[in-house]
């Protein structure tokens, strides 16, 4: 009796022991790890984490054994003194997230093509957000990122950057701000310490070194870029050098090609000097060159681009183009891209490409440059500001007549009786201010000619080009008004990269007077407004474009179109002639037609032929043939004879027609309709306005005798229904 017992106890005991571990209550619940760790695998067995006591004798969480992360985007290089900035923005090759166990980007340099190790690592970026970091070299570096995740596991190496070298620091090379007025003494450059000719405009300009990390187009870096694009290739010879960068222009229509070279961090307003040499191939056909900066912002968006160009003609010898740009607002880098512009045949080739930033104006002191650093004929009078030399500035006798040219000396520096009749030669005065003379037959070249200095009056000059408009001749018309903002004008222009020729007319822009009395301005400083001609040119096309409030045109009629096919709108009346003086319809909106007799219609609305039921055709032979029409008033017109061929019996609901949902009333209402049988008797169509379906209602029993024949007819004309 006691084994029964214990064999039932037992039994007992299995039973809550299964009982516990299909429970919902957590396992662990009120658990603990004692002198232990709990290991988490994955589906495949691998250890994934250890939570616990760790082997080394610590607590805590350690994980094992993760994926490695994305592989990193090259770094963009930039030289700086010492060595050169490795920059990363944070992006993957194939556009991955980042992975939340990522940990930290390493840094590895070397002076040849490598593959990353222990020996090569110089630093690592903490930030999946990316950030930059200056490593310290004394040659050329090639540079790549690694990304590893918490636990150690590496990615694949991003491609390799470079080779790229340090900011040169010599004598002609000192960045801005590196040397400012603290770390000199008073006077300590001084004439004598600058070298003959080693300060020139150039060198006055242009700042840092180039900072393209290959303008010649000579080491690998140029190879791996062009590596997946087609179109561009590494040919020979350059322009004094053994190669060049080229691209392959065939297309079956002219296409845009561009070829991104590097990235620069940019900011707001900085200035860059672009230049580059080209050649064309004798078979060239494209548009232009260009080297582009395009400008982008935190987020990645394209702000626009700024570029130096230059048409391109075929068979060109080398040819040198430059420039200066500035970056926009919200800038934070910049794209340099070499492209050829609307191309379809031959290859174009760049070399000694220059991407510079620039030192504004203003940086020279006075006297620093004397006449020992100044070459004989340095300065010329074309380099010399109008007024710029005073008395002042000349040595007294220092200016004698064979050191004088024709018309040095101004009539207001001259005392009165100076200068007799005797001594003036024919044809030798060119005052400024002559007064109360009248010219006939003279040629004036570089000045504005003016009607008066003030009030209503003619002005005539010649307006230089800027950095967003072209050269242009202006003739302006100020009123003499005090609150002309901006007087009326004609300007007239051409454009040599487009060849077009342009001709505006600009009317004042005026400000409104102040209010008196009553009168109050709709605002506080209403603008005039404008009214605008332009009159402009190209090859085989010539262009007129009014911009105005309101034009008011006083002729009897005014034609547009040709001699032969034109509108002409005289005497309150719209009429269309063709083939000289034939009227023709006039359409409105493309929708609605007004032929020559005066009959209003839909253009190119006719009728047309619905859907028919399984059991109904068209009547046939001479019998008006079944339609709908779409009325200019909104209407939906049925007409013609339909035929049912069944000689089954008709029921309620069979389907006669099916209109377009063009024909189909807006309205969610059944439209229904009385129409006759062929013996006279009567039924009903029921139109469903969503469907568009037609069909037999409210059939008398004369109607459904004469339907089962199989040669009953109706009749559908008078049916007309509003589409609204």
């Amino acid at each position: 009796m006691s084994n029964a017992i214990a064999a039932f106890a037992a039994r007992l005991a299995a039973v809550e022991r299964r009982l516990d571990s299909t429970s919902r209550t957590a396992q662990l619940a009120y658990s603990s790890i004692e002198d232990g760790a709990i290991s988490v695998f994955d589906g495949e067995g691998s250890l994934r984490a250890i939570i616990g006591q760790q082997p080394d004798g610590t607590t805590g969480l350690t994980v094992t054994n993760g994926p490695p992360p994305p592989q990193p985007v090259a770094p963009t290089l930039v030289p700086s003194i010492g060595g050169i900035t490795v920059g990363w923005d944070g992006r993957f090759l194939d556009g991955s997230a980042t992975p939340l166990d990522w940990a930290r980007l390493e840094i590895h340099t070397a002076e040849a093509e490598f593959t990353p190790d222990a020996s090569t690592l110089r630093a690592t970026i903490e930030s999946p957000q990316g950030g930059t970091f200056t490593v310290a070299a004394e040659t050329p570096q090639y540079v790549c990122l690694v990304a590893r995740n918490t636990s150690g596991t590496a990615s694949l190496p991003s491609p390799l950057a470079g080779p790229l070298g340090r900011m040169p620091v010599v004598a002609e090379t000192v960045l801005a701000g590196i040397v400012d007025e603290l770390a000199l003494a008073d006077a300590a450059v001084s004439r004598a310490k600058i070298a003959l000719g080693a300060v020139d405009a150039d060198r006055l300009a242009v700042g840092v070194g180039n900072l393209l990390p290959d303008p010649g187009f000579e080491g690998t870096y140029t190879e791996k870029l062009i590596a997946d694009s087609p179109d561009w290739h590494l040919t020979g010879p350059g322009n004094r050098s053994a190669r060049c960068l080229s691209v392959n222009a065939g297309a079956e229509q002219p296409v845009t090609r561009s070829q991104q070279l590097t990235v620069l961090p940019a900011s707001p307003g900085d200035r860059y000097f672009l230049a580059f040499d080209y050649q064309t191939s004798p078979d060239w056909a494209g548009l232009a060159v260009r080297l582009s900066l395009r400008w982008v912002d935190v987020s990645g968006a394209t702000l626009g681009s700024a570029v130096v160009e230059q048409a391109t003609t075929p068979g060109s010898e080398w040819a040198r183009v430059s420039g200066q740009v500035q970056a926009p607002a919200h800038t934070v880098r910049a794209e340099v891209r070499a492209e050829v512009v609307e191309a379809s045949r031959g290859t174009l080739s760049f070399d000694n490409a220059e991407v510079r930033t620039v030192v504004v104006a203003g940086m020279v002191l006075a006297g620093s440059i004397g006449t020992s650093e100044l070459a004989a004929d340095s300065v010329t009078a074309g380099k010399v500001v109008a007024q710029s030399i005073t008395a002042r500035e000349v040595k007294l006798r220092s200016l004698t007549a064979d050191r004088m040219d024709v018309n040095d000396v101004r009539i207001a520096l001259l005392t009165a009786g100076v200068i007799t009749a005797d001594m003036i030669k024919a044809d030798a005065l060119t005052g400024k201010t002559l007064t109360g003379i009248r010219v006939i037959g003279a040629e004036i070249n570089g000045a504005t000619l003016r009607t008066a200095d003030s009030g209503s009056r003619v002005e005539i000059t010649s307006v230089p080009a800027t950095d967003t408009t072209p050269a242009s001749g202006r003739v302006q018309l100020p009123s003499g008004s005090a609150t002309e903002m901006e007087p009326a004008a004609i300007y007239s222009s051409y454009d040599p990269v487009r060849n077009t020729s342009t001709l505006k007319l600009q009317s004042a822009v005026l400000q409104a007077p102040e209010p008196s009395g009553n009168m109050t301005a709709m605002a506080s400083i209403p603008l005039w407004p404008t009214s605008e001609i332009t009159l402009w040119s190209e090859p085989d096309n010539a262009y007129i474009r009014l911009s105005t409030t309101k034009a008011i045109i006083d002729a009897r009629s005014v034609a547009f179109g040709t001699l032969q096919s034109h509108i002409v709108i005289s005497g309150n009346q719209i009429r269309a002639a063709n083939g000289g003086s034939d009227d023709v319809p006039v359409y409105l909106g493309g929708k609605l037609e007004v032929d020559s007799d005066g009959w209003i219609r839909r253009y190119n609305e006719a009728w047309k032929e619905p859907t028919f039921g399984p059991a109904w055709v068209q009547y046939g032979g001479t019998w008006d043939r079944v339609g709908y029409k779409i009325y200019p008033d909104r209407t939906v017109g049925l007409r013609g004879v339909i035929k049912r061929t069944s000689k089954d019996p008709a029921a309620g609901g069979e389907i006669v027609i099916v209109l377009p949902s063009a024909a189909r009333p807006s309205t969610t209402y059944t439209q229904q309709f009385p129409v006759l049988v062929s013996n006279g008797a009567g039924a009903f169509l029921n139109l469903n306005p969503i469907t568009g379906v037609v069909t037999l209602t409210n059939i008398t029993a004369a109607a459904a005798t004469a339907l089962a024949t199989g040669t009953a007819h109706m009749n559908l004309s008078g049916i007309r229904f509003p589409l609204d």
